[in-house]
């Protein structure tokens, strides 16, 4: 028996847990990729156009696997079983595997292990239990994303570097991808937005009250007239008092966290370490890899195939044991399923203080605020008063109990006050009285939580590749990052504004989630994987012809 996996540290994992009499091959990612014929390499005697109707071929990606698994495959048992990640892009390595296999042994039977994380548990029961063939569906989408990013990056990037260059531009590459453009476009758009704005002065009068020895400022409402302002200013100054005209006190619950799915997770670390989402993902991977969390590319937010009992257990035997109170087990759920994965969530202890283990942290304690952590409660309180005739109000909130967030303290929030109880008529002492004027604000930078928040909202990507295009738009140049936020650079807004004036299509997201969900479909089986593809590509040919005739001409 020959067992493929995806990555050596799961091969040792499946070694050490089931011991099995068979040969085990590691690979490392992808083996195989798809690439157009040997004639089409050379960039400047083809026409990048001929690139969409081009057939592609598999190629060798990594000899070295390649090799290895070929050598094994001369001497295999049967069956194959193929070990991959259980997602898509595991499933197309899987293929990958069993197209080398067939080239070498014919018709081999194969079966498929499937397994969310490498835990002596989990690998002893997918070793119990292997289906007898892959995921089509997930084949037909991996196919279709591979094939369609590879012909449409490759024709518009040659297309631009060409041009560029025989316009006399010192340019090494000007990449295009369907994912990567829009992600830069919503980063331009920001740009664009903070250049454009321009600032407007308001004024508020406001007063310092004391409630038994508790100061609290109530304000007017803005006002963009200084003389009105002043008028109202000088009036409240008149008063020693101010009368509470209305008071009002609200019980309000904070929902736990959900469970963790792949971009609730990539928002809240890139906003708690300060790192990019693509090296929070690959830490998480080795997490994953070497047993200590579950599978981290997923988007089921609801508790599906997880031993509560089993992972509690192995909590306990950590330092954030204080925070496990059975008699409180309640997990919630989202609606989110993909199918495949569960959410994330620890299978065993880390406990090292670095990247890895500030990852785990947050990964444990935020599966604890959910399955045993309760709801916080905050008491809100908002209060109107009267100062010489003149209208003030203030907001505010307190927390009742800590709930939740004594276990996931990360986004506690700060501006709380408490404030004593009040009473319509009751009067409180003025401490001072002012006029301040203010200029409204412009947004600020896009952070990489915000820009995974709008990629996901347009379905740019998915959880398994949105990680990879905010570091990409850094790393072709088209944009920086400066502490936590995106800014343009001046690369990245010329590549923005040309395409734009030929076809926004070329920059906003609508024409990517069109293409997405055409991969949906092709995954349902609803639709064939060649029609759709064409169906999508043809799409971009179309504005392929736009784009050249604005910088070539024809």
């Amino acid at each position: 028996m020959l067992v493929v996996t995806e990555k050596p540290s799961v091969a040792r994992s499946i070694e050490r847990v089931i011991k099995p009499e068979a040969e085990i091959v590691a690979l490392s990612g992808h083996m195989l990729n798809l690439d157009f014929p040997e004639k089409y390499s050379n960039w400047w005697n083809t026409n990048p156009k001929d690139l969409f109707h081009v057939e592609t071929k598999w190629v060798i990606a990594d000899r070295r696997a390649y090799e290895s698994l070929t050598g094994a495959l001369k001497g295999a048992g049967d069956p194959i079983v193929l070990a991959t990640d259980n997602d898509h892009e595991g499933e197309l390595i899987a293929y990958e595997a069993l197209l080398t296999a067939q080239d070498i042994l014919g018709k081999p039977r194969y079966m498929r292990m499937r397994f969310n994380t490498v835990s002596e548990s989990e690998l002893k029961d997918a070793w119990s239990r292997f289906e007898p063939d892959l995921n089509w569906g997930w084949v037909r989408k991996a196919l279709f994303r591979q094939k369609f990013d590879l012909t449409v990056g490759a024709a518009y990037t040659r297309l631009l570097t060409i041009s560029a260059r025989r316009d006399g531009q010192n340019v090494k590459l000007i990449s295009y991808g369907s994912c990567q453009t829009p992600t830069l476009w919503f980063v331009y758009e920001r740009d664009i937005a903070i250049r454009n704005f321009k600032p407007e002065t308001y004024y508020v009068v406001w007063a310092l009250l004391d409630n038994k020895g508790v100061k609290v400022k109530v304000s007017t409402e803005t006002m963009r007239d200084k003389a009105k302002a002043k008028v109202i200013h000088e009036t409240a100054r008149k008063a020693k008092d101010a009368v509470v005209k209305e008071y009002s006190l609200k019980v309000e619950d904070e929902q736990k966290p959900l469970p963790t799915d792949t971009d609730a997770m990539l928002r809240e670390l890139t906003r708690i370490l300060g790192l990019s989402s693509s090296k929070i993902m690959s830490a998480a991977e080795d997490l994953y890899a070497n047993g200590y969390i579950s599978y981290p590319r997923t988007e089921t937010n609801m508790w599906v195939r997880v031993n509560h009992k089993e992972v509690l257990d192995v909590l306990s035997r950590t330092p954030l044991s204080r925070f496990i109170h059975y008699e409180d087990f309640s997990p919630i759920s989202g609606k989110k399923n993909d199918g495949a994965h569960p959410p994330i969530h620890p299978i065993k202890p880390y406990l090292g203080k670095d990247v890895s283990g500030r990852i785990w942290e947050y990964i444990a304690r935020r599966y604890l605020a959910n399955t045993v952590g309760r709801n916080a409660v905050f008491e809100r309180w908002k209060l109107s008063v009267d100062v010489n005739g003149v209208k003030m109000d203030a907001v505010g909130r307190y927390i009742v109990e800590e709930g939740f967030y004594e276990v996931f303290p990360y986004f506690r929030p700060k501006d709380l006050q408490w404030i004593p109880e009040l009473k319509n008529g009751q009067i409180l002492p003025i401490l001072e009285v002012g006029l301040s004027e203010r200029k409204t604000k412009p947004p600020s930078h896009l952070t990489e939580s915000e820009l995974l928040r709008l990629m996901e909202r347009h379905g740019i990507g998915t959880d398994a590749t949105r990680h990879i295009f905010p570091t990409l738009i850094v790393n072709r140049g088209y944009a920086v990052k400066k502490r936590r936020s995106f800014l343009l650079t001046k690369q990245g807004e010329s590549l923005i504004k040309m395409l734009r004036g030929v076809d926004e299509r070329l920059v906003t997201p609508e024409t990517r989630r069109y293409v997405e969900q055409m991969m949906i479909e092709v995954e349902s089986g609803r639709l064939n994987l060649e029609e759709a593809l064409s169906q999508s590509i043809k799409i971009y040919e179309q504005l392929y012809d736009e784009l050249s005739k604005r910088l070539i001409g024809h």
